[in-house]
C-alpha cells in the first residue's frame, strides 16, 4: 500500500467530503489553489464546482498520480514546484490539506496569498489536533488557537472551525 493510498483511507474514514465543500463554500466562478495536493484528491473533489483549480504539488510521483487521475478534467491545472516560489494570481481561495504545518516559508506564503488574490480571500485549512495518536510528530502541530493567532495577525478573520475526531478543519476570511 503506497503511502497515498494509505492518506486516501484516513482520509475517508476520518474526514468527511461533505464538511470541506461546506467549510469551502465554493461557486463555479471560484478560482481555488490546492496547496500540496498530494494524489489530487481535493482538487477533483472541487473541480466539480469552481471555474479552475491549480494543483500544487513538488513531488513528481504525486504530479503523475495528479494527471493520471484528473485527465478527464480541463479546470485542474497541475504546477509542479515548490510552493515557496508560487507565482499565481486571481485566485480567491486556498485550501491546505495535511500541509500547513509542514511549511517553512510562511511568511512568503502569506505575502503570495495577500498579494495575488481576489477579495475576499478565503483560506481553508485541515490539520491535525495535538491529541490525535496519528499524524506528524506533536511538535510540529498547530493548535487551533496558534493557527488563529498565525491568521489573524495576517488581518485574516477567522470563519469556521468544525471539530473531527483527529483533525479539524477551519476558515479564514481577508475581506
Amino acid at each position: 500500500m503506497s503511502r497515498y493510498d494509505r492518506i486516501n483511507e484516513f482520509r475517508e474514514k476520518n474526514i468527511p467530503s461533505g464538511d470541506v465543500l461546506s467549510a469551502a463554500d465554493l461557486n463555479r466562478n471560484d478560482i481555488i489553489v490546492d496547496v500540496g495536493a498530494g494524489s489530487g484528491y481535493y482538487s477533483r473533489l472541487f473541480s466539480n464546482y469552481v471555474d479552475t483549480v491549480y494543483s500544487v504539488e513538488i513531488n513528481p510521483e504525486a504530479v503523475e498520480l495528479i494527471r493520471k487521475n484528473s485527465m478527464d478534467k480541463n479546470n485542474i491545472k497541475i504546477i509542479n514546484e515548490d510552493i515557496c516560489s508560487l507565482d499565481i494570481k486571481n485566485f480567491n481561495k486556498v485550501f491546505y490539506s495535511l500541509v500547513f504545518h509542514d511549511i517553512e516559508c510562511k511568511d512568503y506564503i502569506f505575502n503570495f496569498m495577500i498579494g495575488n488574490s481576489k477579495k475576499p480571500l478565503k483560506v481553508i485549512l485541515i490539520e491535525f489536533k495535538n491529541n490525535a495518536p496519528i499524524g506528524p510528530p506533536v511538535n510540529i502541530r498547530i493548535e487551533h488557537d496558534w493557527l488563529k493567532k498565525i491568521f489573524e495577525n495576517h488581518g485574516f478573520r477567522e470563519e469556521n472551525y468544525i471539530d473531527l475526531k483527529y483533525n479539524y478543519i477551519n476558515t479564514y476570511i481577508m475581506k
